[in-house]
């Protein structure tokens, strides 16, 4: 199967703060769902300034404050069959939205020390992984989600910077 058949991708892109390179960002994409053994999936991306973030966490969450990625999952079926342990995405059919902040990535970009371009990367592989099934509420399960983000970063040879929590 193609997986440009398998992955539909929409990028909406209501910011001009950051330079947006969709189609490397679309493989991004379709390597991380193609490295969760994702069978099929429907991903929006909206990239969006801090004001508009705020205000989605604030309308779906009740969360009075800025955030980096809102992710929602619209719909998941997935194959039983398959063990979905190590890798949370196996298996799975999904639909759901990532909203990323651009202005959060350049700011906090500075001080990890990285660029910008790299952050916006990680929220979106942040929310990408959280439709997958990766979840980081628990120390526990927050150790598991930042090695599978090292992982997929892994393949552009870029050290995530280590994070406060």
């Amino acid at each position: 199967m193609n997986t440009t058949d398998q992955y539909q991708i929409d990028i909406q892109n209501s910011q001009n703060l950051l330079a947006i390179n969709e189609p490397q960002l679309q493989d991004a994409v379709r390597y991380l769902l193609e490295s969760e053994q994702v069978i099929q999936a429907e991903i929006s991306l909206a990239i969006v300034d801090n004001p508009t973030i705020r205000e989605l966490n604030q309308q779906y969450l009740s969360h009075d404050y800025d955030t980096d990625v809102l992710s929602f999952l619209l719909e998941c079926s997935q194959d039983e069959s398959l063990d979905q342990s190590v890798i949370r995405g196996a298996g799975k059919s999904i639909e759901g939205e990532v909203i990323i902040s651009a202005e959060m990535a350049i700011s906090m970009a500075e001080q990890y020390h990285w660029s910008a371009a790299d952050e916006f990367l990680l929220y979106v592989v942040h929310g990408l992984l959280h439709l997958c099934g990766y979840d980081d509420l628990s120390e526990d399960e927050l150790k598991v989600m930042r090695a599978r983000e090292q992982q997929i970063f892994d393949r552009w040879k870029l050290q995530i910077p280590r994070r406060e929590e």
